[in-house]
């Protein structure tokens, strides 16, 4: 297990969003990690795209800017809540609860 984060304060940094820089990090230390399998769940565009520029699945969730305009190309799916993320994950996850 690790935290990854990014103490840069320079905006243009390769390992600030939406820069892919941390996500590479993770996999350098983690190189199981399949990047094209893996999900970001976020609620800024930032986020998005730094899922997006990592080759990740990404996930917006609405809650603190309920405006973002869906579709988009940075985000595959879109939820107005977490709790509704979380259900929509947890039939995914155990299909034999549902």
């Amino acid at each position: 297990d690790r935290i990854f984060f990014c103490s840069d304060l320079n905006d243009d940094s390769f390992f600030r969003k939406p820069n892919p820089g941390m996500a590479f990090s993770a996999k350098g230390e983690f190189p199981d990690i399949d990047l094209s399998k893996s999900l970001i769940v976020g609620n800024k565009l930032s986020d998005m795209r730094f899922g997006r520029n990592a080759g990740m699945y990404t996930v917006f969730v609405a809650t603190t800017n309920p405006d973002t305009a869906f579709p988009h190309p940075d985000i595959d799916l879109r939820f107005d809540n977490l709790p509704a993320f979380a259900a929509a994950f947890n039939k995914i996850i155990n299909p034999e609860n549902n």
